[in-house]
């Protein structure tokens, strides 16, 4: 009798508590984003969440993915490869997550690549530069955004075609250094005098490294900043502080430029800055891209910027691989990645990939890179110009 009552009992807890708990991780699939959320980037990495949320939100909307809805799971990197490695390996554990994007900061994501080809989860990169993350050739790695050899090579042609005398100040880290080392070797190669200096990237004050580049002769006509963190904006401000620029031309290594808190900073010392961006007023945005910024602008009520739409194709494509394969497990959501044939929010998205050494390994190829100068500023943003290509 007691082992009948027993018995009835842990099925009535089976039942009461421990299945409907298997069913409710059942009903959802997960898609993680690990990204800077209170330190390092953290404002990009803010942009991240919102665009996640958004793109899941119109999934969910025409009936999710095989039946299910699709959840976001978010953990805070700190924008430092110990956190971002620690928050990745419980998000896996724990959360059973079907992949995960938003990755930011290049350092982070390097540590975080081997958490999930050891783990076996796919991660898909939308703005992490450096080319170490796909030289590695992992199965478990796919990259829509561009990388540091990529984004050299397109700006070449115009820091060649308007300078002699160029600098580069760059971060000491996994994007700032690759990037620096590959456009001065470029760069020198063409015949171009380059001088390159490296600071932390935790740094506020870079004016000893600004005094370094005014004693420098010949005077560098060109300053390419290679940074994420804080002192993107510092580093353009103390230039102009200490009589550097605007004699030299100041060209930041993409759109922060294009962010209210440059405005807030530089005010009207930043009008002549340049900076370079895969967005331009020419391109072109397919019907899904328009139909993203649109949505976007009315959730937010601000424009996307152009990271945020390769973070958008990166969930639109795993919705549509996990709906081609018939399945939401991460290895075969890795392996379905091969096959990849979107039509994304800039064009035709498919990963290429090169036998031997390199980065173009589970590589989308097909950016654009454009030149643009602050000319005014207009309300809480500046006016601006293409001048390049």
């Amino acid at each position: 009798m007691k082992k009948s009552i027993l018995l009835t009992t842990l099925i009535f807890i089976l039942t009461v508590f421990l299945l409907p708990l298997g069913a409710m991780a059942a009903d959802t699939i997960k898609l993680g984003v690990v990204t800077p959320m209170s330190t390092g980037d953290f404002r990009s990495g803010k942009i991240n969440v919102q665009t996640v949320e958004l793109a899941v939100e119109q999934i969910n909307a025409q009936g999710g993915v095989l039946g299910k809805k699709l959840e976001v799971v978010t953990a805070d990197d700190e924008g430092k490869p110990a956190a971002g490695v620690i928050a990745l390996k419980r998000m896996i554990a724990k959360e059973k997550i079907s992949a995960v994007v938003g990755l930011w900061h290049s350092s982070v994501a390097v540590a975080q690549e081997k958490v999930a080809t050891q783990m076996q989860v796919p991660m898909m990169l939308h703005y992490s530069w450096t080319d170490d993350l796909t030289a590695g050739h992992s199965d478990y790695v796919y990259r829509v955004g561009p990388f540091n050899a990529e984004i050299a090579q397109l700006a070449l042609p115009y820091i060649d075609k308007n300078y002699k005398n160029i600098a580069i100040l760059y971060e000491t880290n996994a994007f700032g250094s690759g990037f620096a080392n590959y456009l001065e070797k470029i760069a020198k190669a063409k015949g171009l005098n380059v001088y390159s200096i490296g600071y932390p990237q935790e740094a506020t004050d870079l004016k000893p490294q600004l005094l370094q580049l005014k004693a420098k002769s010949p005077k560098p006509e060109l300053l390419v900043i290679a940074a994420v963190y804080e002192a993107t904006n510092l580093i353009p401000k103390q230039a102009l502080e200490i009589g550097l620029a605007p004699e030299m031309q100041i060209l930041c290594s993409w759109d922060w430029p294009t962010y209210p808190a440059f405005q807030e900073i530089l005010g009207e010392k930043g009008v002549g800055v340049t900076y370079a961006t895969f967005e331009s007023d020419k391109l072109k945005l397919s019907p899904l891209g328009e139909k993203f910024k649109k949505a976007y602008k009315a959730k937010y009520d601000v424009d996307p910027p152009v990271f945020a739409l390769f973070l958008y194709d990166e969930v639109m494509i795993l919705a549509e691989t996990m709906k081609r394969i018939k399945s939401s497990d991460p290895k075969d959501v890795a392996a379905g990645l091969k096959d990849t044939k979107f039509e994304g929010t800039t064009g035709l998205i498919t990963f290429e990939r090169k036998e031997g050494p390199g980065p173009v390994w589970n590589q989308w190829m097909g950016h654009q890179l454009f030149i643009n100068k602050l000319t005014a500023v207009e309300g809480k943003s500046y006016k601006r110009e293409q001048i390049y290509p």
